[in-house]
């Protein structure tokens, strides 16, 4: 109400004014009996002091009470504009001072109310750190910044803390996380309390970048460290933080150890936006763990021509999937029985008209740092469940199996999206296999039971892929309702290496198919390393010894041709 009165026109100033006027007018009138009194001495006087004195009173009554109207009208006119800290200067034991009391009551719930949405949208959950909205806010006023000379950005990655939620459950990674943001915080001279977070005490982020350290946890088990300059030497910091990593955390009665991969950046030498800034300092931390691990990599020519190298497959990937330039090979799968082919493993390929042909390895890593997942997901998918209906309509029945990446699997429209897309084409669920990771699997238990099971229900069937380089908790992995099993590549390479890697080979094929479904040997390569998979009982096999990835065309003939001699067709 207070918000849409304006000036003198608001009905409460103008009962105080009316007030006032009335009051006046009235004493006005008295004055003239009031001369005529006083002629009369003494007794004239008190007459007139007694027809004087109402009038006077309700005149300085009705003035205070305009007053106290018109402050009240003042604060609510700067909670408007969005001052919420503005005082409410009325204190009167009267109406008015009640309803400023009310006022005051929920102005202090309104900033209570505008406090919890700010933390909710700038402050990280667990650690309480600020959250990448905040960095992300920061660089960009220091990058607008004309009198910043210079800042360094640190991207902190965590060495083997996945494995630490793996073993010990989610509680024990959110207590390791919040150690490690007391030790980070410690390497860098500063207690938690004492590190800048931008906010103001109503949440609200700061128009200036901070003269002191922030930190900032910006995802998962990644921290990023803004450093202001004359806060200290960026590469002897990121030193100390690297060596209080690398001491043992207690966490859930057990001792873990963990450690960091850390990457350096600097504005403006490295880039000049915040978006480059975080991919440079992203980059470099990326080729620290390539490097070894627990170690500092700062940005180099070299990094930042791969940068904008990688920046150039972005751009054109996002251009190749507009105009549909991504095509499928398909890979066979034997059964170790017989030979027979009985499913083939669809792979995306993209041909570009300058680069030539773009290994997955180089671009589906791309297309998950910059979103594009779900879309190059959407694509293969669709493209191999068209392509299976070719082959029905051919005369030929064969299974597909389909890779889902993190992304993709954690949507919550996964299986209506998957089943439409098999009713468009009329293929039955059967015959459509779907892949996740050993680590998508056991990342999000709960869910990913729920997932799995609506996936299952829908006739789909689910292969554990890479299995045998995860942590996974085979109690766990048991209770989820998969129908095949994926043995990893680099367990069949390393089991022609020597004994140890085939002893390991034996374990982890022993332990799958102790859970009961099928197995599946990745990755075979030599006819020794397919006489081992086959003696040691795994149901099917694919690899390059058998046949490498083919065109459509190319698996309904082979594919014939194997099934007509009863045998593998080798396509090498």
């Amino acid at each position: 109400m207070f918000a849409k009165e304006r000036g003198l026109n608001s009905i409460p100033v103008r009962f105080g004014l009316m007030a006032v006027v009335m009051g006046g007018l009235a004493i006005a009138g008295l004055l003239q009996a009031v001369r005529a009194e006083l002629s009369n001495g003494w007794l004239g006087l008190a007459i007139a002091a007694a027809v004087l004195l109402p009038g006077l009173v309700t005149v300085l009554a009705a003035h205070k009470l305009t007053g106290q109207i018109l402050a009240l009208r003042r604060s609510t006119e700067a909670l408007v504009s969005g001052d919420f800290n503005a005082a409410v200067d009325v204190d009167c034991a009267c109406e008015v001072g009640g309803l400023a009391d009310s006022f005051r009551k929920m102005v202090g719930r309104l900033n209570s109310n505008i406090l919890r949405m700010n933390v909710l949208a700038y402050a990280d959950g667990v650690t309480g750190l600020p959250n990448r909205a905040v960095i992300f806010h920061l660089l960009s006023r220091l990058t607008q910044a004309p009198l910043v000379d210079a800042s360094t950005v640190l991207f902190i990655d965590l060495d083997g803390f996945k494995r630490v939620n793996d073993l010990h459950g989610h509680e024990a990674g959110d207590d390791l996380l919040r150690g490690v943001s007391q030790r980070i915080a410690s390497a860098l001279g500063r207690s938690l309390e004492e590190l800048e977070t931008c906010m103001s005490p109503t949440g609200e982020l700061c128009d200036e970048v901070p003269n002191d350290i922030v930190l900032a946890r910006v995802s998962g088990d990644e921290f990023v460290v803004l450093l202001p300059p004359e806060t200290g030497d960026p590469e002897a910091l990121a030193s100390n933080i690297l060596e209080g990593l690398a001491e043992p955390f207690q966490i859930s009665e057990a001792t873990v150890h963990i450690g960091a991969s850390i990457g350096l950046a600097n504005y403006p030498e490295d880039a000049v936006t915040p978006e480059e800034l975080l991919n440079m300092a992203d980059l470099a931390m990326y080729e620290a763990k390539r490097n070894g691990r627990n170690r500092l990599v700062a940005t180099s020519p070299v990094l930042r021509a791969k940068w904008q190298d990688r920046r150039d497959v972005e751009r054109d990937l996002r251009r190749a999937l507009e105009n549909d330039e991504i095509v499928l090979a398909y890979q066979p799968r034997f059964a170790t029985t017989d030979m027979h082919c009985v499913a083939v493993e669809a792979l995306a390929r993209w041909s570009h008209p300058e680069r030539g042909d773009i290994s997955p390895a180089v671009f589906v890593p791309i297309a998950e740092q910059a979103g594009m997942i779900p879309i190059l997901g959407a694509v293969v998918f669709e493209k191999a469940v068209q392509q299976c209906r070719r082959w029905q309509d051919q005369g030929l029945e064969l299974s597909v199996s389909v890779n889902v990446s993190p992304a993709e699997f954690a949507a919550p429209d996964l299986v209506s999206r998957l089943t439409s897309v098999l009713r468009r084409h009329g293929v039955d669920a059967s015959l459509v296999e779907i892949e996740i990771t050993e680590t998508i699997a056991m990342d999000d238990f709960e869910t990913t039971q729920e997932q799995m099971i609506s996936l299952r229900g829908a006739g789909f069937r689910i292969a554990i892929d890479d299995f045998g380089t995860g942590y996974s908790n085979l109690s766990q992995l048991s209770r989820l309702p998969y129908t095949s099993m994926k043995l990893d590549r680099s367990l069949i390479l390393d089991s022609s290496e020597g004994d140890i890697g085939l002893k390991i080979l034996r374990a982890v094929t022993n332990m799958a198919k102790a859970l009961g479904q099928a197995t599946i040997a990745e990755g075979v390569e030599t006819q020794a390393q397919y006489e081992v998979v086959k003696a040691l009982g795994c149901d099917e096999v694919q690899g390059f010894y058998l046949a490498r990835p083919m065109t459509p065309h190319d698996v309904h003939d082979f594919v014939l041709q194997s099934r007509k001699k009863g045998g593998k067709a080798q396509n090498r």
